[in-house]
């Protein structure tokens, strides 16, 4: 039996930004594809220059905790640059990564995804959900 690789179960095409584009565009990004991480590449190359995740644009948020963000901060998200908010220093892993060492990886450092990548551009998302769809299709079919 072959080893489980990144390459079969991350998530491809990734909706990915850009490092200077608004805030709000983020944030209807990740509501339109009910995701919580969104990779910020260099425009042109694809180059991964960092991740934004749901608790960043949480934290970045005045008043996140008492619920809605104010309209004055709705405005201000259209100001606000992703590259003021990401998370620069990112763990990464390979299409050729075995799965199971990228298991560690999401667990061990707490992590809800890696970007994949090749040459420092991005590839693809392996995520939590990934392994989740991967466990209920194997346990849906016994025989795979």
């Amino acid at each position: 039996m072959s080893q489980l690789l990144v390459r079969d179960l991350m998530s491809q095409p990734v909706e990915t930004v850009g490092p200077t584009s608004p805030l709000r565009d983020v944030i209807h990004l990740m509501e339109a594809h009910g995701i919580r991480h969104v990779p910020v590449v260099e425009e042109g190359t694809g180059h991964l220059l960092g991740l934004i995740s749901h608790r960043d644009v949480l934290r970045s948020q005045e008043g996140s905790l008492s619920g809605a963000p104010s309209e004055e901060q709705i405005q201000m998200n259209r100001w606000i640059e992703t590259r003021w908010v990401m998370t620069k220093e990112v763990r990464t892993v390979y299409a050729d990564t075995t799965a199971l060492e990228a298991a560690r990886m999401l667990r061990s450092h707490g992590y809800g995804c890696l970007p994949v990548v090749e040459h420092g551009k991005l590839i693809g998302m392996l995520t939590e959900a990934d392994f989740v769809d991967y466990a209920i299709q194997t346990m849906s079919d016994p025989g795979a």
